[in-house]
């Protein structure tokens, strides 16, 4: 194998070139649409000194909708490059496009880590190049930097060794606090790898102190929301509100002409929401069955534009879960992740960019596969 293939400076320009060229035409074509993007609407409010309020047009008063560290990241780029201008899309989809470059890195030292370097290469290469993956940045959400986050903390997590010091086990929880401060979605996997960790480094000290410092991390956005809404809400509260739409109608989504959230506020709008799927999930139960195996289906088979790859990327990969599982290599922390990460989703509704942050998992896992499956048998001399 050429020495030039295992640069990661070259993996990451060509991830970042390839990434420019299709975004580029994307942007030329289309720009964001700012106006149902609910990050944009507060970093909106942010720039005009608002404070995190007001993601939907004609509302007011403060808002939990979101996770606060993206639309405060938004908002630093409206500040610096106007407010929903061009020139502020191409430095929404540049940074994207930089995250998803340096989760190619990430790729790759985590496939040495666990795998070995051939899977490591050819899972970032393929992270690099992959058609689903280049596209992913046009979309100006925290996907990109949640695929980023994701990969990296699995990664350091799984480093955490008995003898490392206590300040690594800190710096490890308040980096998932962070993370739920910008998708809480990422944390969902992370009491089971905790517990993994302890259970395989006999740390049970250790990890609890990471579990409590990530939720200290979160404990101001807490007492904000509290002080704000009267009520308990750990980083978003909008999980009633999009259950709701995905197993009833979008038709009083606050983006679109219904205005009743705007006229009842966001509390009480998440409360009647709450009440409305209460009632319909309990006349309709196998009407909920039925739209959860659908949702199933669709976290893992979308973006559909792009055919059968999708879904041949989670079969290819459950191969690789198998064969590291034969080979007793690193597999149950993927498993954790990849099980416990999509609940949420399977529960509300799904589009393509949900299942991006835990793809570089699958990446990983299908690279196994494939590189086992025709490596060379070494010969005995």
């Amino acid at each position: 194998m050429g020495n030039w293939i295992r640069q990661p400076l070259l993996i990451f320009l060509v991830a970042a070139g390839v990434r420019f060229g299709v975004v580029g035409i994307l942007l030329e074509n289309k720009q964001p649409q700012w106006s149902v993007n609910e990050a944009a609407g507060i970093a909106r409010g942010l720039a005009a000194g608002q404070g995190f309020s007001s993601p939907y047009h004609d509302a007011s008063g403060p808002t939990a909708w979101v996770a606060p560290i993206y639309p405060s990241l938004l908002a630093a780029l409206f500040r610096l490059f106007g407010v929903e201008t061009p020139a502020a899309a191409w430095a929404a989809v540049s940074l994207n496009i930089l995250f998803g470059s340096l989760t190619a890195l990430v790729i790759l030292e985590m496939g040495k880590h666990f795998f070995g370097e051939a899977t490591g290469l050819m899972a970032s290469w393929a992270w690099a190049i992959s058609p689903p993956t280049v596209v992913m940045p046009w979309f100006v959400w925290e996907t990109c930097l949640s695929a980023l986050v994701m990969t990296w903390l699995l990664l350091y997590t799984l480093q955490l060794k008995q003898t490392s010091p206590t300040r690594a086990w800190i710096f490890c929880g308040a980096m998932w606090g962070g993370a739920a401060m910008l998708n809480p979605a990422l944390l969902a996997p992370l009491p089971f790898l905790a517990a993994l960790t302890a259970r395989r480094h006999r740390s049970w000290r250790r990890a609890a102190a990471l579990v409590g410092v990530c939720m200290l991390c979160m404990t101001p956005w807490t007492a904000r929301n509290y002080l704000r809404f009267g009520s308990l809400i750990p980083v978003r509260d909008n999980f009633w509100p999009e259950a709701f739409f995905g197993n009833v109608s979008f038709e009083l989504h606050p983006s679109g002409n219904s205005m009743l959230y705007q006229r009842e506020g966001e509390a009480a709008f998440v409360r009647d929401l709450h009440a409305r799927l209460v009632e319909r999930l309990k006349s309709h139960p196998r009407e909920f069955g039925s739209r959860t195996q659908a949702r199933i289906w669709n976290f893992w088979s979308q973006p559909g534009q792009f055919g059968v790859f999708p879904f041949l990327l989670l079969l290819v990969s459950i191969g690789g879960l198998f064969l590291a599982w034969r080979a007793r290599r690193e597999w149950k922390a993927f498993v954790c992740v990849l099980a416990i990460y999509p609940l949420p989703y399977y529960l509300t509704y799904t589009f393509a960019r949900y299942r991006h942050p835990i793809e570089p998992l699958m990446f990983l896992l299908a690279s196994y596969a494939i590189s086992t499956l025709f490596s060379r048998p070494s010969t005995v001399n």
